[in-house]
């Protein structure tokens, strides 16, 4: 197994997802920043497992795939509109949004999820992919994805608390679970929220509030006449999350 690094120095992303991507194809835990926040992820089935129990889970809990605007599109099953709205956020306007959708089962990389695995990371359906999370986490889904290797995790933060905005914040037994942490310091989203606004795309309602909301909800009505739900803020809804059964923090 790797022995921990920690990258407070250099910013590489080609170069630290290949560090990253070699850890996780020994079984490893990497914690990595995004655009959003740090997440913790593993392709590996038994480190995946090791981050459910290091978060102290509960059974309702999700992990989300980290992907990229391509893999979205070979892996998710949706409309053309829809296929356009998140073009439009992601690709034309540089947002990062947590896309949940329905998938295609016989994708090579959703074939390699054991079972058990893939109902700890899908429900009624639908799986839920962080889509532009940053340029590591592209390189990274990048390799990932020509591995034919599911890149899953979620927020690198105990069940229960705040997405982390820098390394610093980050429990010590989360970083303890980790074999590799790269550290880009404070991630550009943290007021009002950190974590991804989550949207599903089958029906078009919004799973949680995170960040950049306000933005997202002004593309919908600007440019699809949609209104979405204003946000209740964090006194009134600490974690975003309208629906427990996608809870992936």
């Amino acid at each position: 197994m790797s022995i921990k690094k920690y990258s407070n120095q250099d910013i590489s992303p080609k170069d630290d997802a290949q560090k990253v991507f070699q850890v996780l194809k020994n079984g490893g835990i990497a914690i990595i920043p995004s655009n959003v926040g740090y997440g913790i992820v593993a392709t590996d089935p038994k480190a995946l497992r090791r981050i459910f129990n290091a978060k102290n889970r509960q059974p309702h809990k999700r992990h989300a795939m980290i992907g990229s605007h391509n893999l979205h599109k070979a892996i998710h099953h949706i409309s053309a509109r829809e296929a356009e709205m998140v073009s439009r956020l992601t690709f034309d306007l540089d947002l990062t949004v947590g896309v949940v959708a329905s998938y295609h089962p016989d994708h090579s990389v959703i074939k390699k999820i054991p079972q058990d695995l893939l109902e700890q990371s899908s429900v009624e359906g639908t799986m839920a992919m962080l889509v532009n999370g940053g340029k590591l986490q592209e390189e990274l889904s990048k390799l990932a994805t020509n591995a034919e290797l599911p890149l899953l995790g979620s927020s690198a933060n105990l069940t229960g608390t705040a997405t982390k905005v820098t390394v610093e914040e980050i429990e010590p037994e989360i970083k303890a679970a980790a074999d590799i942490i790269i550290d880009y310091g404070r991630q550009k989203y943290s007021h009002p929220r950190s974590s991804s606004t989550m949207i599903n795309f089958n029906d078009l309602r919004v799973l949680r509030f995170g960040a950049c909301y306000e933005v997202i909800q002004d593309v919908f009505s600007r440019f699809y006449g949609i209104h979405l739900p204003d946000d209740p803020g964090r006194d009134v809804l600490f974690s975003g999350h309208l629906t427990r059964s996608r809870d992936v923090n």
